[in-house]
C-alpha cells in the first residue's frame, strides 16, 4: 500500500511495504522469513526524525509549511526506511503554503463557565494572531465530538481538544492530519496542557485537617473524566496520608442539578466535609442542603474546583481551588501556531505541562461539627 493525501491536503496513515530486511526503529529483523515485507508508516519516519507525524504529513503535502532543514531530514529517513508517498492533487488547494486562517477548539459544555473563558481567551489570542476560532461544543458526548470535528477538519488549520472525551487512539489519528494541542488530559504522543488541581487540593485538606475534618466526601465528576480520575486519586493519596477518611459519591453530570442531585446519597452516609469536582457541581448541592435545612459552613464544609466568577458571589462565597483559566487556551493558540508559522523550533510531540493551581479559602468551610451525623433521612 502507498499513502495518499486527503482531500484536505493531509497524508494518510498508510504504509508502505518495507524491503526484506529493514526495520523499523526499536524493532529486530524478522529472520524466521525472509520473505515477509514489513511495513513503514509515518509514525516510524517521525519517531526516527523526532518530530511529530503531523509534521512528516505536511512535509510530504505541503512542503512550504516545514523548515527546509526539517523536510530534509524527513526525506532521508524516508528514503532510508523505505517509505514512499503517492501524491493525490487535492481538489481544495491551490498552494501548498495555504492557511484557512482557523482553528478548531471544542469543549464539553459551553454552559460551564471554565470553558467559556477557554472559548474567550482563545478568540482573542487568536485574533491578535490573525486567526479566526470555529467553537465545537460536544456537550459531554463524544459522538457530537467526533461527527464535528469530521466536519470541521477541511477547513480550519489546527486543532485544541479541551477535557475531549474521545479515546486517545482517535486524538492520535487527528494529530497526524493536524496540529493539535490537548487540554485537561495528557494523552501519549500529543502536547498536551493541564491546569492541575493537585497543589490546590494539597492546601485544601491541610485547610480542613486545621478545621478539625477527619472526613472528606469527593462528589465526582463525568466517569470518563481524565481530571476527575486524576483529582480522585490525588484525594486518596492525601487522605491516606492525613488519616483522613474518604468516600466518593457517584456522579450523575457535572452541573448544578447534577449538584442537587447528590444530596440523596450523600445524606445516607454523611460527612462533615466534602469537595466537589468542580464549583458549579459544589454549589448545586450546597443548594439542596440548604433546602433541607442544613446550614454551611456550620454543619457542612463544603469546597469546589475552577474558582469560576460565580463561586465569590453565592452564598455562602465558595471555598475553592483556584486553576489557571484564561493562560491554557492562550498557550495552546500560541503553539498551534508557532507551529503553522515555524516562528519556534519543532515542538516535542510527547511534551505535557502541568499549570499550578492554589486554594482560596472563603466562607463556605469552617469548624467541623458531629452535628450532621444525628440527620436522618
Amino acid at each position: 500500500m502507498t499513502s495518499s493525501e486527503n482531500a484536505n491536503g493531509d497524508v494518510n496513515d498508510e504504509t508502505t511495504p518495507m524491503p526484506t530486511g529493514t526495520t523499523t526503529p526499536g524493532s529486530s529483523p524478522n529472520t524466521s522469513s525472509p520473505n515477509v515485507r514489513k511495513t513503514v508508516t509515518i509514525r516510524d519516519v517521525a519517531r526516527l526524525v523526532g518530530v511529530s507525524p503531523s509534521t512528516v504529513s505536511r512535509a510530504f503535502a505541503r512542503p512550504g509549511r516545514v523548515s527546509a532543514e526539517t523536510a530534509r531530514r524527513i526525506r532521508d529517513a524516508a528514503d532510508k526506511l523505505g517509505y514512499r508517498v503517492k501524491t493525490v492533487t487535492s481538489l481544495n488547494m491551490t498552494d501548498s503554503e495555504h492557511l484557512n486562517g482557523l482553528i478548531a477548539i471544542t469543549v464539553a459544555d459551553l454552559g460551564n463557565p471554565i470553558f467559556a473563558d477557554y472559548v474567550k481567551s482563545a478568540q482573542h489570542e487568536c485574533l491578535r494572531k490573525g486567526f479566526g476560532l470555529l467553537v465545537i461544543d460536544f456537550e459531554e458526548t463524544n459522538l457530537i465530538e467526533r461527527k464535528a470535528l469530521n466536519l470541521a477538519m477541511g477547513h480550519v488549520d489546527g486543532l485544541i481538544l479541551t477535557s475531549s472525551r474521545s479515546s486517545d487512539a482517535t486524538v492520535r489519528k487527528l494529530a497526524e492530519i493536524k496540529p493539535l494541542i490537548a487540554l485537561n488530559r495528557p494523552i501519549r504522543g500529543v502536547q498536551s496542557i493541564i491546569p492541575d488541581a493537585r497543589q490546590g487540593l494539597s492546601e485544601a485538606i491541610e485547610h480542613l485537617m486545621q478545621l478539625g475534618h477527619d472526613e472528606v466526601t469527593y462528589l465526582s465528576g463525568p466517569e470518563a473524566s481524565w481530571q476527575d480520575g486524576r483529582r480522585w486519586r490525588t484525594l486518596s493519596e492525601l487522605c491516606a496520608r492525613s488519616g483522613i477518611r474518604l468516600r466518593r459519591v457517584a456522579s450523575e453530570a457535572p452541573s448544578y442539578s447534577g449538584g442537587y442531585r447528590y444530596s440523596d446519597e450523600f445524606m445516607r452516609n454523611p460527612t462533615t466535609a466534602v469537595i466537589a469536582y468542580n464549583d458549579i457541581l459544589a454549589i448545586g448541592f450546597i443548594k439542596a442542603l440548604q433546602a433541607r435545612g442544613i446550614r454551611i459552613p456550620e454543619e457542612i464544609s463544603v469546597i469546589g474546583i475552577d474558582d469560576t466568577p460565580v463561586s465569590s458571589l453565592v452564598t455562602p462565597a465558595l471555598s475553592t481551588v483556584r486553576l489557571p483559566r484564561k493562560k491554557p487556551a492562550e498557550l495552546a493558540v500560541d503553539d498551534i501556531i508557532s507551529q503553522l508559522r515555524h516562528t519556534r523550533p519543532e515542538a516535542d510531540a510527547t511534551s505535557t505541562r502541568f499549570l499550578k493551581s492554589t486554594f482560596i479559602p472563603r466562607s463556605s468551610t469552617g469548624p467541623a461539627s458531629n452535628d450532621i451525623h444525628t440527620f436522618t433521612l
